[in-house]
């Protein structure tokens, strides 16, 4: 079995439907599925596991991880009300 390809910030969060900014912000504070590429104290790049976003999502509001969403941009609004908190 060939492990998941990560992605870019654009492209993980086009998949949860919230902003590139937003998105690394949430990395920062530690969101499973984010990972730190290089050495950089104040500036990282970001690369993503979209299986593991939608899992951290999925978690954060009780919802059954076997389940997939029914879109892309169904976590948009629970994003903001959960992961934040």
């Amino acid at each position: 079995m060939t492990p998941e390809p990560f992605v870019s910030a654009q492209e993980a969060a086009k998949f949860v439907g919230i902003s590139r900014r937003f998105l690394t912000e949430l990395a920062r504070r530690g969101i499973a599925g984010a990972y730190p590429i290089g050495t950089g104290d104040l500036r990282k790049t970001w690369v993503f596991r979209p299986s593991e976003l939608a899992a951290a999502i999925d978690r954060k509001n009780g919802r059954d991880q076997r389940r997939p969403p029914e879109s892309e941009r169904a976590y948009h609004s629970m994003i903001r009300r959960s992961l934040l908190k």
